[in-house]
């Protein structure tokens, strides 16, 4: 159940990324209509659903050095959430100042533990042995 969830936001994030990330912010932002994003996040959305799917659909594709990477993001998110936000806004963001509502900080917090998690367990099926 988790991974049809899962491969549907990655489908989603392929085909059409920039309503994907428009839902989000209409959630995530106070001022959405105040903010326009920097010209390379769209394609790099884009990729990112790629990348989240082949990685459903092959689980040993996530090897070692993506699983670092992944962890990395994930322990500044969780140990930092605001200085996560404050690094990232000024590279994804042209003009403005998103406003996070309350929650985006916590909930910072809770993905970037999740990505620490994945990124020292990886993600396996229950039908798949570890061999790493």
């Amino acid at each position: 159940m988790i991974r049809r969830l899962l491969v549907v936001l990655g489908l989603v994030e392929l085909l059409v990324p920039r309503r994907f990330i428009e839902f989000w912010e209409g959630y995530a932002l106070e001022n959405p209509e105040d903010c326009s994003l920097k010209p390379w996040v769209i394609p790099v959305a884009r990729l990112e659903g790629l990348l989240f799917l082949a990685v459903l659909a092959k689980p040993r594709a996530f090897s070692r050095p993506i699983r670092a990477v992944l962890g990395c993001y994930g322990l500044m998110a969780a140990l930092s959430p605001d200085g996560y936000l404050e690094y990232w806004t000024p590279l994804i963001y042209e003009d403005g100042r998103p406003e996070w509502k309350p929650w985006v900080v916590p909930a910072t917090r809770v993905i970037g533990a999740c990505y620490v998690l994945l990124a020292l367990f990886g993600w396996r099926s229950k039908n798949e042995t570890r061999n790493d």
